[in-house]
């Protein structure tokens, strides 16, 4: 199976890092790699799935809010996301998201539903998530848990929560409303992992928001999987292979 990864630019270069081609072709696939000047619909043609990595913040201005927390911005490399990711989706191309990628396609589903906007909030700054600055720590070591259900994130029958350690990276993310942790919405967000660390919102009677870490769209012309942290450094083979392996059997992950 080839799955495409878009590249980022410079002024004289294309580029990206280069863990996340090992990480596909570690996990036994063909990674292939996306100029932003190939034609969409010509790139379309070269890969079966899309893995969406992480990288610089999005610019907050395409989505009608000041810009005043973005470490860096390319407003020309969202663009050329954007068009990628949806181009995928209508496709019905499987979808991988990692930190920058899992904010993008949370960012575009909020867009398109309105409704949504009663469960999840994208956040400009959240303290304490990226370790690598704040304690100059590797990008391959665990920093904090995440409560996860492994039928929402790994796949399979198993919808125990479990808790395990990640490596996020992150001072943008998604808010979402703990009561509602199951199906939302008309075309079936998941949230398949959580945290409330560096949450400073306080829960209410009913409510427990929390930080989104993972999710699922079951129903957005596409099989959709981001995580806010990055598997890619922790050599998490599995959770690529079971999605592009066996993601699309959504059986279990129609239940709530």
């Amino acid at each position: 199976m080839r799955l495409g990864i878009p590249l980022s630019s410079s002024k004289t270069q294309h580029y990206v890092n280069q863990a996340y081609v090992q990480y596909v072709a570690e996990s036994g696939f063909d990674p292939i790699l996306i100029p932003p000047e190939l034609p969409v619909d010509t790139a379309l043609d070269s890969f079966d799935g899309l893995v969406l990595p992480g990288g610089i913040d999005l610019d907050p201005i395409f989505y009608g809010e000041d810009n005043y927390t973005s470490y860096s911005s390319d407003p020309d490399k969202d663009e050329f996301e954007r068009k990628l990711f949806h181009a995928v989706r209508l496709a019905g191309m499987p979808i991988f998201g990692i930190c920058r990628g899992f904010q993008l396609i949370a960012r575009e589903y909020l867009e398109s539903d309105e409704n949504m906007d009663e469960f999840l909030e994208f956040e400009t700054h959240i303290s304490s998530h990226n370790q690598v600055s704040d304690q100059t720590l590797a990008r391959n070591i665990h920093q904090h848990f995440v409560d996860y259900v492994p039928a929402v994130l790994y796949g399979g029958d198993s919808n125990e929560v479990l808790s395990a350690p990640v490596n996020s990276m992150h001072h943008q993310c998604l808010i979402a409303d703990f009561k509602r942790r199951g199906v939302l919405g008309v075309r079936a967000f998941r949230m398949a992992a959580w945290t409330r660390r560096g949450l400073k919102l306080k829960s209410k009677k009913g409510s427990y928001p929390v930080v989104c870490e993972a999710f699922r769209i079951l129903k957005w012309g596409a099989p959709i999987l981001a995580v806010q942290w990055h598997p890619e450094e922790i050599r998490d083979h599995e959770l690529l292979r079971q999605f592009f392996n066996a993601g699309t059997k959504t059986k279990a992950l129609e239940t709530t």
